[in-house]
Formats: structure tokens, C-alpha cells, sequence
């Protein structure tokens, strides 16, 4: 609000990189956040990373997504987070990662 947002302005533009309390995916079980002995910060680098590379391309034959995917923030509302994986079964996990698509454009699409 000091740079001249709205409070409502201000709100989304947080809530892209601060979840609101008690409404985060790592309280459903379902999410986690991952990082390697070489790179311990949650920071978009990890992305970067053998390991970040390594999970994003086979983390669904696990059943896993990595959930906020580089420019798809506005579909997501949620900024790029390399680190960030949540569980949705092998199946939707695979449809998911072939057709490059978010978890909210699967439950829109096929759901």
C-alpha cells in the first residue's frame, strides 16, 4: 500500500507469495516443498538444479506435479515455486505434466 495499491491491490499481490494462514495445500497432506543438499533455499533457482530439473520432468510417475509452474501465475495466482509439489495421483499427474497444464486448468478441462 506505501508503493499506492488499494488494501484489495496490496492483498492479491501478497497472497502470490504469502499464503493466508490455515489455507495452505501443506495442511491438506497433499504438498510438499523439496530442495537438495546443494540447494537448501526455497528459491526459484532450485528450478535450476539437476534436482529441480529431475523432479519436474519425472515427478508425476509418482503421482506427483510440481503445482506452480514458471508463467502460469496468473492461471495459478500463485508466483513461480520450483520447490513446491503436490500429490494428485499417477494418473492426473500424468495427464497433467504431458499436456503442460496447471492443476486448476485440469479441474477446469476434465473434472
Amino acid at each position: 500500500m506505501n508503493k499506492g495499491l488499494s488494501y484489495m491491490e496490496a492483498y492479491r499481490l501478497g497472497s502470490q507469495a504469502v499464503t493466508v494462514p490455515n489455507a495452505s495445500e501443506h495442511q491438506l497432506g497433499l504438498a510438499l516443498d523439496i530442495v537438495s543438499d546443494t540447494f537448501v533455499k526455497l528459491e526459484e533457482g532450485f528450478g535450476d538444479t539437476e534436482a529441480g530439473k529431475w523432479l519436474a520432468a519425472n515427478s508425476y510417475r509418482f503421482g506427483f506435479i510440481l503445482r506452480y509452474p514458471k508463467g502460469k501465475e496468473d492461471i495459478t495466482g500463485i508466483e513461480y515455486e520450483p520447490w513446491h509439489f503436490r500429490y494428485v495421483g499417477v494418473e492426473a499427474a500424468t495427464l497433467i505434466t504431458e499436456k503442460g497444464i496447471t492443476l486448476e486448468e485440469f479441474w477446469e478441462e476434465y473434472l
